[in-house]
């Protein structure tokens, strides 16, 4: 690969070593070689190909670490459903098994690229609508084909009973799934796609499994993914995460989504075993009973990631949701600090930087993918994005003011001029590089998947499905 030559940026490291700087990238193979001043790199990069930077904010790719693309052809459905109780009745129980293999490369591969062209580079897909490997394949297909990097959670389709009439909660993960992708097509880490697990975890699956299922992660060193959201006394075991703790079974490799309803003593256990937690801000304020995580991870001295989750209900931009983090944890903060008196003279609250760590570096550690990504890091890949300074929605609010501030609160997916994955532009000059014919078809078969799924389903849109699972 050749060598490539940014120049002229605003560069927004989140190193915390380096900061920002007005300079050049040096890029190599797709490895970040060097930062420098405007012009310091020229003498060692004349045979680079120069790539004009001048009035752009470049930031680090964002990592989205929970979204389940297989649901963007649902997108549009959800947001005045009531509960998660309507979301399992229409999407798991219906419109999740009306999915074939083709249905879920579409799927895949449009909502990979929606990624791209909003300024995410990393995702991790927690793919829970699989029933075969013919799925599981389809899946990593459309990921590979759009050029994205990705952890692949697999996951396991979740209908109310299976074919045998054993419910989903009492069947272990499929090991032979796992051994068949880590031997052969994910069995290095080095890729763009690594494998990982999402699985059922302590709310949802019987004890036995969930201890099944992180044995065999820890086995194949793969990160595992579950969902933590109904509070203690209505998950399936109880006292599920302190047992699998003292098995020593929770650590790194294990990644929390949610988990709102974690008592203190709980939420404390997670992190100091070491497992991430990865807050999504927008499906937590829409259905969950208590507020989002975010303050709660940091007042325990963890670390945070953030996902957009669920496609039936809203965008799933980075951009949207990184924004409404840093306002809604402001807002719990200034009622806190009000409550004991303290605001505004003692304002210590988060900050938009915080939010911007919290895309990329807290995503990449959620990931075990932060010696590899989210920081403009001298050794780390040359994921990157660059944000148009010119435009109507950044204009004024970048020359001569904070960069990251101008990012969170006022750039959008049409600010992003380009996004670099590994070294290669997939989007450049405001466009996705995809070939434009393919991608014509590509959204034209994800509508007629839309509408199989919708007709297979017998499925009309109603706020309130009657036989909605509990």
């Amino acid at each position: 690969m050749a060598s490539i030559l940014v120049q002229g940026a605003t560069v927004v490291t989140m190193d915390r070593t380096l900061g920002e700087l007005a300079g050049d990238i040096l890029i190599e193979d797709g490895r970040i070689q060097a930062l420098a001043p405007t012009g310091a790199l020229s003498s060692q990069a004349r045979d680079a190909e120069k790539v004009d930077a001048a009035g752009m904010i470049v930031i680090p790719g964002l990592v989205n670490a929970h979204i389940h693309l297989w649901e963007f052809p649902l997108r549009g459905i959800g947001a005045d459903w009531v509960s998660s109780r309507d979301y399992h009745g229409n999407i798991h129980g219906n419109l999740a098994t009306r999915f074939e293999a083709e249905d879920v490369y579409e799927a895949n591969l449009i909502g990979a690229l929606n990624q791209i062209n909003s300024g995410t580079t990393t995702v991790l897909d927690w793919c829970h609508v699989l029933r075969d490997e013919e799925m599981a394949d389809a899946a990593l297909d459309g990921l590979e084909h759009a050029g994205i990097r990705a952890l692949f959670a697999r996951g396991t389709a979740k209908p109310p009973v299976d074919g045998s009439g054993t419910p989903y909660w009492a069947v272990p993960f499929p090991r032979d799934a796992i051994h068949r992708l880590r031997t052969g097509r994910l069995a290095a880490d080095d890729g763009l796609i690594k494998l990982g697990m999402a699985i059922l975890g302590p709310d949802i699956a019987q004890f036995d499994v969930s201890v099944q299922e992180l044995q065999l992660a820890k086995e194949y060193d793969l990160l595992a993914s579950a969902h933590i959201w109904a509070r203690k006394g209505k998950r399936r075991n109880p006292q599920g995460l302190w047992e699998l703790n003292r098995l020593g079974l929770l650590g790194a490799h294990h990644n929390i989504a949610h988990g709102n309803c974690l008592e203190d003593d709980e939420l404390k256990m997670v992190l100091d075993a070491g497992c991430s937690i990865t807050a999504t801000d927008f499906a937590e304020m829409l259905n969950s009973e208590r507020v989002a995580m975010l303050g709660r991870v940091l007042e325990h001295g963890g670390f945070v990631s953030l996902g957009t989750d669920v496609c039936p209900y809203f965008n799933s931009s980075m951009l949207w949701e990184l924004r409404h983090a840093f306002l809604h944890q402001r807002e719990n903060d200034n009622r806190k600090l009000h409550a004991r008196g303290a605001w505004p003279s003692e304002y210590h609250a988060t900050r938009t930087r915080d939010a911007l760590e919290w895309a990329t570096l807290g995503g990449a550690r959620a990931l075990r993918m932060d010696d590899r990504i989210g920081s403009i890091t001298p050794g780390k890949r040359a994921d990157l994005v660059f944000i148009d300074t010119r435009g109507l929605n950044v204009f004024a609010a970048a020359p001569g003011g904070d960069p990251v501030h101008a990012v969170v609160m006022y750039a959008e997916a049409a600010d992003i001029d380009s996004v670099m994955i590994d070294g290669r532009f997939l989007k450049r000059g405001g466009k996705l590089l995809f070939p434009e014919a393919r991608l014509a078809q590509a959204k034209e078969r994800l509508l007629e998947s839309r509408q199989a799924i919708m007709r297979r389903g017998d499925y009309t849109y109603r706020p309130n499905p009657p036989g909605a699972l509990p």
